[in-house]
């Protein structure tokens, strides 16, 4: 096979930027994917507009930003920064980041690039610390938290019910 062919046949690379109002109806497509799964999000009514409609709003805030992956002008997946602890002051440092990617295309590195661009946008707004909180069994979501230095911070036990299957959480954090 020619290196030209290889080439033809290598995906485009992965874009990460801010989300606009074009990409809410994506940014729920994907976020339904996983709350019909029922593996990744304690989430279980799937997400209609009218109902994120002021989740969307917040995000419009500098301070609180969600990026989209997109290739060949195609959302893949979307990473979210939103307040820890929101309304307490003493964690205006410490953020939380939530993610999902569409199911056709996870484990293909976009969840490293939104991370990536996610954690060097958190330090440029300030930011002293991330979380995520990972259900125990996800397993891929935590090596990507490992990749990017998380660890660890606390377990929440049996917090999680999802059809009565019932399930610890993990909070893995790192320092900026």
């Amino acid at each position: 096979m020619s290196s030209q062919s290889q080439t033809e046949r290598a995906p485009s690379p992965v874009n990460c930027r801010l989300f606009s109002e074009k990409d809410e109806p994506r940014i729920l497509e994907v976020l339904n994917q996983s709350i019909v799964e029922r593996k990744v999000t304690a989430q279980l009514t799937p997400a209609t507009m009218a109902a994120r409609r002021d989740w969307f709003a917040m995000h419009e805030d500098p301070r609180y930003p969600i990026f989209v992956a997109e290739r060949d002008g195609e959302v893949l997946g979307w990473m979210a920064v939103t307040p820890y602890r929101g309304g307490r002051e003493g964690f205006s440092k410490t953020c939380e980041l939530s993610y999902y990617l569409d199911r056709s295309c996870r484990h293909q590195g976009i969840g490293s690039a939104l991370m990536a661009h996610a954690l060097d946008t958190c330090r440029t707004l300030g930011y002293c610390h991330v979380l995520l909180i990972i259900f125990e069994h996800n397993l891929p979501s935590q090596g990507l938290a490992r990749k990017f230095g998380f660890t660890v911070w606390g377990r929440f036990p049996n917090i999680v019910d999802i059809d009565g299957h019932i399930q610890d959480c993990l909070q893995m954090g790192r320092d900026l």
